[in-house]
């Protein structure tokens, strides 16, 4: 009995012992799985009701846009705000704002532009995730922990990846949109019930506070003198624009090209989901520190690969294995995003750059537009092979410019 204590006292797993641990991740755990179920659910429900990729993109877009719009304000704020109250604030919004939406779609009068503005305040909460609930995180794993405990964050929430979009398809093919957010609400509310049960010690800096634009002033600074920084920044933003749109595409390959059942496109959106998952749980009990930045760099490239194959897969069976490979990528590039920065950044300024993270993670509306133009144009499966194709030599070039990235 006592070597089985050891064991689990010295295995990357012991650090969910920690009850402060253990909430943030649980509500890590619920909200994004509910993002991924609406964002399923949403994108079948507008590609039936209008035949357009564009609006299904545009519903992607909404949800991301906060980031890039506000995530540097929630990020300077949340250095002095109590980070367990700005959570909780944000799922009792979420649950407002979910159920308001499945009240409309129950009684038959939700309009396209009720769902682009319920997915944007949804998004504006969602902005917290990296400012807020994953610097809680990193506060509660301690430095020794980080990698570990980054690298269970990510596990779970390539999970979610795989379970939000499934029951996403399933809930809407069984209920319809009004039971996807109804599930939402509910599952938001249990969020913020946890959040407040957060046992967490605020302290006030004691110091006069810093005005807003010095402050951001100082975290930019801090990023243009570390190669690897700027290299990590440079990474996500490509993947956010080149790489990540390629879920807006989800139901409109599942829908239009293989043409089959909403829980089938769930089952297709969850695929990348199920490999990130093995992945990181892979990188959970193997890694070791010196494989962080390569681990996010060839990440980054076999999920472009992936996204750049799926372009071409000529049947759903295809479709399914390709995107299994490339959550084997993503898990390698979600595990190590936050890691490095949060290894990298001062103590004092890692609210900061972790917003800053939040707003390369913003630019995904570039793309979403971009890919959303090409596929009404074109076609979705052309137009994620040209996307891809730019984001891989975009990638290229951050590696041949800052070769501290990979090392």
């Amino acid at each position: 009995m006592r070597n089985e204590r050891r064991t689990l006292a010295g295995s990357p797993l012991s650090i969910l012992r920690d009850s402060g641990f253990l909430r943030v991740w649980a509500i890590g755990l619920l909200g994004n799985t509910m993002r991924w179920l609406e964002l399923l659910a949403i994108g079948i429900y507008v590609f039936e009701t209008t035949g357009s990729a564009l609006l299904v993109a545009v519903m992607t877009i909404a949800r991301q846009a906060p980031l890039a719009l506000f995530g540097t304000f929630i990020g300077t704020y949340a250095e002095r705000a109590n980070r367990k109250y700005l959570l909780a604030s944000g799922f009792v919004v979420m649950t407002m704002s979910s159920g308001t939406m499945g009240l409309l779609a129950t009684l038959g009068v939700a309009e396209i532009w009720h769902l682009v503005l319920g997915v944007f305040v949804n998004g504006t909460c969602w902005a917290l995730d990296f400012p807020v609930r994953r610097t809680l995180l990193g506060d509660f794993a301690g430095p020794e922990r980080l990698g570990q405990g980054f690298s269970i964050d990510s596990a779970t929430n390539n999970a979610t990846r795989m379970a939000g979009p499934f029951a996403g398809g399933v809930i809407y093919g069984l209920i319809g949109l009004q039971g996807a957010f109804a599930v939402s609400a509910v599952t938001h509310f249990l969020a913020a019930v946890i959040a407040l049960s957060i046992v967490f010690r605020h302290s006030r800096a004691a110091a006069a506070p810093e005005p807003f634009i010095a402050r951001l002033r100082e975290g930019l600074a801090i990023v243009r003198r570390s190669p690897e920084l700027i290299g990590i920044y440079f990474v996500t933003i490509i993947l956010n624009v080149f790489g990540f749109p390629y879920t807006a595409m989800v139901p409109v390959l599942g829908r239009a090209r293989y043409e089959v059942e909403p829980a089938l496109v769930g089952l297709l959106s969850a695929s990348e989901g199920a490999g990130a998952f093995v992945g990181a749980l892979i990188i959970t009990f193997v890694v070791r520190s010196s494989w962080f930045k390569r681990l996010y760099l060839y990440g980054a490239t076999v999920l472009m690969i992936g996204v750049f194959s799926l372009a071409f897969a000529p049947n759903y069976g295809i479709a399914v294995s390709i995107l299994l490979l490339a959550g084997l990528g993503m898990a390698g590039f979600g595990a190590m995003q936050s890691t490095l920065i949060l290894l990298l950044a001062p103590p004092n300024a890692r609210s900061r750059l972790m917003s800053l993270l939040s707003v390369c993670i913003g630019c995904a509306p570039i793309g979403l537009i971009n890919l959303g133009l090409l596929a009404d144009w074109l076609g979705a499966p052309v137009a994620l092979g040209i996307v891809s194709s730019i984001g891989l030599v975009c990638l290229a070039t951050v590696v041949i410019l800052i070769p501290q990235v990979r090392r």
